[in-house]
């Protein structure tokens, strides 16, 4: 199972990479563009939904590495049982908000496609790939929740405690 988590986290990580790239050759072509007298239509409105699938692609992996900002004050003064309980609480909370995101952000991909919705910029871009991007990350984010939950729960320092960053090159 951690295997084939551990590729989820992977791919997730290399598809925000993509849209990362994607962004630079965006802007980059927009820049010499400009120089060249070439207009690079709807640069800025394409790198805006690559930033957003590239972010939220990322949530999972960074989550599971433990690059996320996670507020210590409370927690690094509790000990034993008692902090396992409230580690345990707030990942149960945490697992529900990130499902719950990642369910009505589907839902709206899937509502985009249905209508054919597309953006209202020069170049109509169906707003239903970036949605789908952003749901897909969602759910990477809340699968890594789950796994940190569960080993919580069975005793285990979850993977973002580990320090288990994803390793594209692996």
């Amino acid at each position: 199972m951690r295997q084939a988590l551990n590729y989820l986290f992977k791919f997730s990580a290399g598809l925000a990479a993509f849209f990362l790239i994607a962004i630079a050759l965006l802007i980059l072509a927009q820049s010499i563009g400009r120089v060249l007298g070439v207009a690079v239509h709807d640069a800025n409105e394409m790198a805006g939904f690559a930033l957003a699938a590239g972010t939220f692609l990322a949530l999972g992996p960074a989550f599971r590495a433990g690059t996320h900002i996670r507020v210590q004050i409370v927690l690094s003064h509790l000990k034993g049982g008692f902090r396992r309980v409230m580690e345990t609480i707030t990942l149960c909370a945490a697992s529900f908000l990130g499902g719950y995101f990642a369910w009505w952000v589907s839902v709206l991909a899937e509502e985009s496609y249905s209508y054919g919705d597309t953006s209202p910029g020069v170049l109509a871009f169906p707003l239903w790939i970036p949605q789908a991007a952003m749901a897909f990350g969602l759910i990477v984010f809340t699968i890594a929740m789950i796994e940190a939950l569960v080993d919580t729960v069975c005793g285990r320092a979850p993977a973002f405690a580990r320090g288990e960053a994803v390793e594209l090159n692996e």
